[in-house]
Formats: structure tokens, C-alpha cells, sequence
């Protein structure tokens, strides 16, 4: 959740820019710029395309932002806004498969022994590859829902308004989106117990 004082900013930013102000627009675009690739990148947006499509609702927003309308959540506005971009963009066949969909690689460290690095590497592959499978085994919506909760900190009604559902078809997703998770987790635990006895 964002606070509340971050969120007034932003709506004085809004309201600045909707008043034509340079200013406002680049701090707008500053601030956003990264939180929007971030959002396009997991939920399958191909860099170009996606940088394009965030330049293209920045300049939208210039061009448009004497009718643009008073909001509540400019965050809300903006992922809702690329996310439709997205969707209308040529190669929107594409957009919600995960083969370009890169994943952190939050497990590996360095190590001293190039023995040791070598072997956590092999590791940390084979688990990049385990949640690729995981996550390609989720519906782009159960994804997308999911990457709005835990990586974007939304809450329902605001993950239902981006996606263009109601608040407990948004609820839905995500639940269904964890008991897939939880069931490979339990197989692969109940795997690994088998294996290991």
C-alpha cells in the first residue's frame, strides 16, 4: 500500500500537470517510470514494446492532459492505463506468454570457492527453471493478479479496477492463484520426501 502521504503528492502532481505543468509531468514520469516497466515486465511485456508503450502513455498524457479527468490513485490510473496499451499493442498475442519473462536471480551469491559458485549456480538455474514452469502453469490473469498483490502491494478493489473485473473476481484469481502454487509445492515436497526415504 502506498501512503498517504506519497499518494497526495502524486495528486497535487496530477492536478499540476492537468494545469499544464512541465514540471509536474517530468517528476509524474520520473517517479512511475521504473514501477510501470517493472509491472509490464512481469506480466510478460517484451522491453521494446513495453518501453514504447510507457513513452507512448507519457506522451498521452501530455498531449491529452487538459481533458484529462480528476483521480484518486494516480498509480492506479497509470498501471491501468499501460496495462490497456498493452493490450492494444500488434504484438498483443504475445504479451502474455512468459518465454521473454525474465526472473531475478535472487538466488545466487558470491562464494569464495569457484567449485562451490559453480554448483549454486546449477542450483539456482534449476530453480529459475522450476518457477518458470510454476508460473507458465498459472493463467495470465491468475499471474497477472498475483504480480499486482505480492510484487505490486495492491489491494483487491485496486487489483479488480486494473484488471477490469469485480473486487471478488480479482479475490478469486489470486486464491486460485495459491492453492496452484501451494499444490506443486506440496508434490514437490511430497516428491523430494519419496526420493529422500
Amino acid at each position: 500500500m502506498q501512503k498517504q502521504a506519497d499518494i497526495q503528492t502524486e495528486l497535487q502532481l496530477w492536478e499540476a500537470l492537468r494545469q499544464s505543468d512541465q514540471q509536474a509531468f517530468a517528476a509524474l514520469y520520473d517517479r512511475y517510470f521504473k514501477l510501470l516497466y517493472n509491472y509490464g515486465r512481469k506480466i510478460g511485456g517484451v522491453n521494446a514494446v513495453l518501453e514504447d508503450a510507457i513513452h507512448d502513455l507519457f506522451v498521452d498524457l501530455w498531449r491529452f492532459r487538459e481533458k484529462l479527468s480528476p483521480t484518486t490513485s494516480v498509480r492506479f490510473y497509470l498501471y491501468r492505463s499501460l496495462r490497456r496499451k498493452l493490450l492494444r499493442n500488434e504484438s498483443r498475442k504475445a504479451f502474455f506468454t512468459l518465454d521473454d519473462f525474465v526472473i531475478e536471480d535472487v538466488w545466487l551469491t558470491p562464494t569464495p570457492s569457484s567449485e562451490q559458485k559453480l554448483i549454486e549456480e546449477e542450483s539456482g538455474h534449476q530453480r529459475v527453471h522450476r518457477l518458470r514452469k510454476l508460473l507458465n502453469d498459472l493463467s495470465p490473469r491468475q499471474y497477472e493478479a498475483m504480480v499486482l498483490r505480492f510484487y505490486d502491494e495492491m489491494d483487491f478493489e485496486e487489483i479488480a479496477a486494473v484488471l477490469n473485473v469485480n473486487e471478488q473476481s480479482a479475490r478469486n484469481l489470486v486464491q486460485r492463484g495459491l492453492t496452484q502454487l501451494r499444490q506443486y509445492v506440496k508434490y514437490v515436497l511430497s516428491f523430494f520426501v519419496l526420493c529422500w526415504f
